[in-house]
């Protein structure tokens, strides 16, 4: 069984990818919980578990978590719980998780495999475009991606997502699944 966690640059693809290979049955998301509000369309429990900011804290101080972040003004985290289950019951579990997420989980579970997915800064900014987020929340998310991008040689694999060759990218992906089994 293999822990594998995703990260990459605001628009790089990452939950697309990740969605669309849970959807093939490759691997099991463990679903991170968050003090954000759920965007038009999600729903609890299948995008995010929404949480209040003092659930959050509470389940912090309990250490409920295996990682927590601060993004864009809102808490996010993964529960140990949830993995070691989603581990126990899966050939592979996969956790999108932030560079400092990462480092989390990497200290504490050494033998997960990290993943480092990006794509060009303007494919990004043009995909957060598509898909609907503001002009301004773009440039603002965007800002982020050098600082992103500068960390990508600590992680085990690097892969770039080309725009509008997402199969390729999720070939090269189940590549990595089936060299560490």
């Amino acid at each position: 069984m293999g822990l594998f966690l995703i990260t990459a640059p605001s628009g790089a693809g990452k939950t697309s990818i990740v969605h669309s290979l849970g959807n093939a049955k490759v691997w099991r998301e463990a679903i991170s919980y968050t003090t954000r509000l759920p965007r038009e369309g999600e729903v609890d429990g299948a995008a995010y578990n929404f949480i209040s900011p003092e659930k959050f804290d509470e389940l912090v101080k309990d250490n409920y978590f295996l990682e927590t972040a601060e993004y864009d003004g809102n808490l996010y985290g993964v529960a140990s719980a949830d993995v070691t289950d989603l581990l126990s019951k899966y050939k592979n579990v996969v956790v999108i998780v932030e560079y400092n997420g990462y480092l989390q989980i990497k200290e504490k579970e050494p033998k997960a495999v990290g993943i480092f997915l990006h794509m060009s800064k303007e494919d990004c900014l043009a995909n957060m475009l598509i898909r609907g987020n503001s002009v301004d929340k773009a440039l603002k998310r965007i800002s982020t991606y050098d600082n992103e991008v500068k960390n990508k040689g600590e992680f085990d694999y690097v892969v770039k997502n080309i725009r509008n060759k997402q199969r390729y990218t999720e070939k090269v992906i189940m590549s990595i699944l089936e060299q560490n089994h």
